[in-house]
């Protein structure tokens, strides 16, 4: 079972490698190129907001320069990008990185070398080899979730 942990823990690292997860923020025009009806309609917000902040007797350039240094800092950080590093330990947890992750370990497949290492191991028991050929004939391919459940089943990935 140890193999096993292994073998996705290096599967994980070249992920993570492969496609910068670092947990860094990164400087990306992505949310600008993505929504440029989001990042308009903030602009015509800060615009109308000024109207009113000059229109009214009892706003003025105290709110001006709050309500600027708040759009300039909400257009910096909107132009931030982070790929949060993917983990062992997160396969089948439900907690707040899946909401920024999303459940990435059902929708990312093994390599084949890595199943065939699974498959060659003496430690790998029986029933997981039959699982993943079923999988395989039957889906195609085996993402991390599958080989997880199949060797550990419902116990939590943290405390393996």
């Amino acid at each position: 079972m140890e193999a096993i942990k292994n073998i996705m823990l290096r599967e994980i690292a070249i992920l993570n490698q492969e496609e910068r997860r670092d947990n860094r923020p990164r400087f990306s025009l992505n949310f600008l190129r993505t929504h440029p009806g989001l990042w308009a309609i903030m602009y015509i917000c800060y615009a109308l907001c000024v109207v009113l902040i000059f229109t009214t007797d009892f706003l003025g350039w105290p709110a001006f320069w709050f309500a600027t240094a708040f759009v300039l800092i909400m257009s910096v950080l909107m132009l931030m990008d982070i790929n949060p590093k993917y983990r062992f330990e997160d396969i089948d947890a439900l907690d707040l990185r899946v909401c920024f992750n999303g459940e990435w370990y059902y929708v990312r497949a093994l390599p084949q070398h890595a199943i065939d290492e699974v498959l060659a191991n003496r430690e790998t028991p029986e029933a997981v080899k039959e699982g993943i050929a079923r999988l395989m004939q039957q889906k195609g391919e085996v993402d991390f979730y599958d080989l997880y459940f199949l060797t550990w089943g419902n116990r939590a990935a943290s405390k393996i």
